[in-house]
């Protein structure tokens, strides 16, 4: 009872310690809060409306009417007790008054959901749009159709060679996604309806779906992988049905917000870890402050253990209040998650703070408190009752120095695990501490080496800098603390920001490249010709009119390609087989051979006995593991044919001109049944409207997809990843300038003595005032600059590694996170010592 009744009299004698290291440490954990508890909701929300989100079951998707022999095979399999529902679904053009736009056709029977429903402003009957033609879409769709908002206002909707009508609003989409970003809005109809509109054609990209509903006690599971076997075993492992259940949407849909949350979870460790280093640097001072007393504890009989103890309990004290803190803190931050990531996450979710993530946030403020000072508990061995007599320091002795190392460990592991726990992967974990360890060496032997090089600044003969980078060389340590800090906020802002920037020039104007206004889908074959003169009509340019084939590989080198596994971490998948061909005598400007020469513009002869020349994508022939010379068997359209793989090249999708994975040699496919597509440039932007419309008015099953709202779109995902990038970035500097003004405010009023001094000495308060500044200025400045270059490598290497090395400086912003941290520095450090600037020389001579 004396050792706890003594820690809480220190704690409250101590008043501004324990509040600036509950502080500190409460940011931190208030972001490792939120972010878990965001991360945990999410999952949850998925895993409650799975169902909901697949609207079945188990589904089997086909790009193909299920023939006679696969529906066999179905009712097989899954047998008579279940409730059935079909969907066909694809994109096409629909005009409503004057306005054209590309949609996404839902054609549906009577059963279609299986699970949630139409919530329909009116209530109109689902059966009702079976038997005559009309549609349900959302009030956005029908403003951007141009419909007025009465329904009762019957404005003819052309889909194809039919007419349409809406029959009702919908409130919510029954078809959920994970989030609300889509290339086009959906317009739901009947699935009798379909017939008439002239929509469905060769080659037309459509998605027939038959969606399953079972009893409670069903094994679904099972059922779908034996319905998978069952197909692979009839049609030897080719078969082009897709059979899937809520367990595969699951791990979709984890791998995705994985990425994500992942991502969040690792900068609220960030946070963590920059509050753990002002924590630790401030009981370090308490500690120093703290020597004498305890050496008089010592003196009169205390133990190193009881110290040790009276010690601990007020760490736990303090990291407990601290959790409670960060609890109420998150409560704020994890209601503003579905604002600062809208678009980005489901619109119906609930966000709770996870108990079990308020659990683990109570145990790191008791014991990881205990973790982050463990360095700095290790002097308390070192105090010596001498001490108080002889008015000296304890001196650290080879013994107490591997103990400072081997008290680096522990909290070394926790920092592992927590960012293993934070990233949801071992993998992830390790490769972000090796970065996170890498940045922070760099940062403080960068920070060690110009502080340093400050006892050489300070010999000059001007007094304000004379002292102000002697107390930086003097104070090296927490000048480095400081330096730290902020270099590791500063690189978490100025990362993302230079590969963003690639990202949107390139999105909105690749260099060297044209981007086309509209590309065009699903122009037939005998639509070829007259779809050519009537641009010649338009005040348009047609450009890369590319014929597509759709077919499979069977086989490469001659062994079954379809045998072939792809890994990816715990899941083995089987190859896909069907995709689409295409064939050009030159190569487009956005694609560049790199290994291998090019193909032959000789048409290939059926007879000769050498396989055709095929060019293949890079990242294509990286993914299935091809190389130059490899063979590879083709089934087109029920023809058996075989090419070798004569080069590879390196394709820029982002050109949004018509690509393919590969071409073949010419005159392998041009006798073959096939689409084309194609895209439209040089539109002026008050004639887009019309040309799409006239488009659909002469050729109803062509779509025609709007480049520069899709690079809007994309650009407008990036926006918000990046804000939510940005968002969890601050956080991490806001516990950096705690940390700056709870260390300023200590070296203020740990140089008090030297402040008086000066004053005795007759400086003014302008001067104090420029030497503070001086100092954290040139901190924050250093700081910031270096973290800046060393975010200009890290997120070179993210470019190169995941965005195809499209990257570019962000000078604007490089400046503004440069002079921004400089003088918030600057400001917080002013703030922190102004009280001790004001204080009295009288307060030098008391002491004395």
């Amino acid at each position: 009872m004396l050792w706890i009744r003594l820690g809480f009299q220190e704690l409250i004698k101590n008043r501004g310690f324990a509040l600036f290291f509950i502080l500190n440490l409460s940011l931190g954990l208030a972001g490792f809060i939120a972010i878990h508890s965001f991360g945990r909701s999410l999952n949850h929300h998925l895993d409650d409306n799975l169902k909901e989100i697949l609207t079945a079951d188990l589904v089997i998707s086909s790009n193909k009417a299920l023939t006679p022999e696969e529906l066999v095979i179905v009712h097989k399999v899954l047998g008579t007790k279940k409730t059935q529902a079909r969907l066909v679904a694809f994109y096409t053009m629909v005009r409503a008054g004057q306005n054209a736009h590309l949609v996404r056709v839902m054609a549906m029977d009577n059963n279609f959901p299986l699970y949630g429903q139409f919530d329909l402003e009116n209530g109109v009957p689902n059966k009702e749009i079976q038997k005559s033609p009309g549609v349900f879409m959302l009030r956005d769709t029908a403003y951007g159709l141009g419909l007025p908002e009465d329904i009762n206002k019957k404005v003819p909707i052309t889909l194809g060679n039919k007419t349409f009508t809406l029959s009702d609003y919908l409130i919510t989409d029954p078809d959920k996604s994970l989030t609300a970003v889509e290339l086009a809005p959906k317009i739901y109809m009947g699935i009798d309806q379909l017939d008439g509109t002239g929509l469905i054609g060769f080659g037309s990209r459509i998605r027939y779906s038959r969606f399953y509903r079972f009893d409670e006690d069903t094994d679904v599971v099972l059922l779908a992988k034996t319905l998978r076997q069952t197909f692979d075993q009839v049609f030897l492992g080719q078969s082009r049905v897709k059979v899937y259940d809520s367990h595969d949407v699951n791990k979709r849909l984890g791998r995705l917000t994985g990425y994500f949350t992942g991502y969040m979870g690792l900068v609220s460790v960030v946070t963590l870890f920059l509050a753990g280093i002002a924590t630790a640097y401030l009981f370090r001072g308490y500690l120093n402050l703290k020597q004498h007393e305890i050496a008089v504890l010592m003196s009169i009989g205390a133990k190193h253990r009881d110290i040790y103890l009276y010690i601990s309990f007020q760490l736990m004290i303090l990291g407990t209040m601290a959790s409670v803190l960060a609890i109420l803190v998150s409560q704020i931050l994890v209601p503003a998650f579905p604002i600062i990531f809208q678009g980005l996450i489901p619109d119906q979710i609930r966000l709770a703070t996870d108990p079990a993530t308020i659990f683990m946030a109570l145990g790191l403020g008791m014991f990881g408190s205990i973790f982050f000072c463990l360095p700095v508990f290790i002097r308390i061995f070192g105090i010596k009752p001498l001490m108080l007599l002889r008015n000296t320091s304890s001196k650290r002795t080879f013994r107490q120095g591997l103990g400072m190392v081997a008290s680096v460990l522990p909290g070394f592991i926790a920092f592992i695990l927590i960012s293993i726990f934070a990233a949801g992967s071992a993998k992830n974990g390790i490769v972000f501490v090796g970065g996170f360890v890498l940045a922070l060496a760099f940062l403080s032997a960068i920070g060690w080496l110009l502080l340093s090089g400050c006892k050489k600044i300070s010999n000059t003969r001007y007094p304000v800098v004379k002292i102000a980078f002697r107390n930086l060389y003097r104070n090296k340590w927490a000048s480095l603390s400081c330096f730290v800090t902020i270099a590791m906020g500063a690189f978490l802002i100025s990362l993302i920001p230079q590969v963003q920037k690639g990202l949107q020039n390139e999105i909105i104007k690749p260099e060297g490249l044209k981007i086309p206004v509209f590309f065009l889908v699903d122009i037939q074959d005998e639509q070829k010709a007259p779809f050519m003169e009537f641009i010649k009509t338009q005040d348009a340019e047609l450009a890369n009119l590319s014929p597509m084939v759709r077919g499979r590989i069977l086989t490469k080198n001659r062994t079954p390609f379809h045998d072939k596994t792809r890994q990816s971490g715990n899941r083995v998948r089987v190859r896909r087989l069907e995709f689409n061909f295409s064939y050009r005598l030159d190569l487009d400007v956005s694609e560049t051979i790199v290994q291998g020469s090019p193909l032959s513009k000789e048409p290939w002869d059926f007879e000769s006995p050498d396989p055709f020349e095929i060019s293949v994508e890079l990242s294509f022939a990286e993914r299935y593991d091809l190389k130059i010379g490899d063979l590879l068997g083709f089934d087109i359209q029920g023809i058996p044919l075989e090419g070798r793989v004569k080069n590879l090249r390196k394709v820029r999708w982002n050109s949004f001109q018509p690509n393919f994975f590969l071409l073949f040699q010419n005159g392998v496919l041009n006798d073959a049944p096939k689409t084309f597509l194609g895209s439209v440039s040089g539109v002026p932007i008050k004639k887009r409207q019309a040309l799409k419309n006239n488009i659909v008015d002469a050729f109803p099953n062509v779509s025609v997809i709007d480049v520069t709202q899709m690079a809007t779109t994309l650009l407008d995902i990036t926006d918000r990843l990046s804000l939510s990038i940005r968002f969890m970035a601050w956080l991490a500097i806001a516990a950096g300038l705690i940390s700056i003004f709870s260390i300023a405010r200590h070296e203020a009023w740990k140089n008090e003595n030297q402040i008086n001094l000066l004053k005795i000495l007759g400086s003014d308060f302008k001067s104090l005032q420029a030497i503070t500044l001086l100092e954290f200025g040139f901190i924050g400045f250093t700081a910031a600059l270096f973290a800046i270059l060393l975010s200009y490598a890290f997120s070179w290497a993210i470019s190169w590694y995941f965005f195809d090395s499209l990257w570019q400086i962000n000078w604007g912003v490089s400046f503004l996170i440069l002079f921004l941290t400089t003088f918030i520095c600057m400001g917080t450090a002013l703030m922190a010592s102004r009280k001790v600037m004001h204080s009295k020389p009288i307060t030098l001579l008391s002491n004395t």
